[in-house]
């Protein structure tokens, strides 16, 4: 046992009474190990909690990544429209009440029109489910409830371009944030500090 090698070399210096010697812990035993199992949680539980943490930032980042990758490649792929946009049904763009922790859904614009909605003829290719319930996703810059992909494989619509940020963050707040940075190229980072625009990444 741990505790019968920490006390060893104290053994012989002890005197142990051979009459009625019971083989349970001493209350001196009993109080060592108390205070060492104290410490071990002390330290080991934060240290588990961030790695949990860690992890679950971790995979979120790659599944929206993932995402990002697949739309791009389906757009080029297919001449075609692609989106990605924010959904709690799996079937319909979201309303301004969801959020993008609620969950995405990636389709392909059948006919290149209203490239943030999904009409009838559109194809949904792949449904993504609300993140950790620990977990936001939020978007500044021109990203609102949906961004698309473009033919040819930029970002934006007929109309407009799309560069933003979107955020994620969990209970640590923007300290163990991270930013998805998306570029009209197509391209995109991942940030640990600041969005596109240069501002300190910010939690709600």
């Amino acid at each position: 046992m741990l505790l019968t090698k920490i006390l060893a070399p104290f053994a012989e210096d002890i005197e142990m009474p051979t009459k009625g010697r019971s083989s349970g812990f001493s209350l001196l035993e009993l109080m060592i190990v108390v205070t060492l199992a104290a410490l071990i949680t002390a330290i080991g539980v934060p240290s588990f909690q961030s790695t949990v943490a860690n992890q679950r930032r971790t995979a979120a980042v790659n599944e929206l990544a993932l995402a990002f990758n697949l739309a791009r490649s389906e757009a080029i792929k297919r001449v075609r429209y692609v989106s990605i946009c924010k959904s709690n049904d799996g079937a319909t763009c979201g309303n301004p009440t969801v959020e993008w922790e609620d969950g995405w859904i990636t389709f392909a614009n059948a006919d290149n029109a209203s490239p943030g909605t999904v009409d009838p003829g559109d194809e949904i290719i792949r449904v993504h489910p609300a993140l950790n319930d620990t977990l936001t996703l939020r978007r500044t810059g021109v990203v609102d409830g949906f961004v698309s992909f473009r033919p040819s494989g930029t970002l934006g619509t007929a109309a407009v371009n799309h560069t933003g940020t979107l955020t994620l963050c969990d209970h640590r707040g923007a300290v163990a944030a991270r930013g998805m940075i998306l570029r009209p190229s197509g391209q995109w980072i991942v940030s640990d500090d600041v969005g596109h625009d240069g501002a300190v990444l910010g939690c709600p």
